[in-house]
């Protein structure tokens, strides 16, 4: 009798303890977010991609160097 008593003592102190962890980390910060940011389409593909990441030339948005290149040399 006295080691199941002492089996379930230690479980009621490990669910203490973990409950006690689990709150103390919950009182920290969320990691911050990204901003939303606008999206634009690739004039010669139509990928869509953020802003930060797509490539500006003559007023058009292109999502790499190739497209721009191509849309360029067809231009002319």
């Amino acid at each position: 009798m006295k080691y199941l008593l002492a089996v379930a003592l230690f479980f009621f102190v490990l669910w203490i303890w973990r409950t006690a962890q689990g709150t103390r980390s919950g009182k920290q910060a969320p990691p911050a977010s990204r901003a939303p940011e606008q999206m634009v389409k690739c004039a010669h593909c139509g990928v869509n991609q953020p802003v930060s990441e797509s490539i500006l030339t003559h007023g058009r948005y292109y999502c790499c160097n190739a497209h721009r290149n191509e849309a360029e040399s067809v231009d002319d």
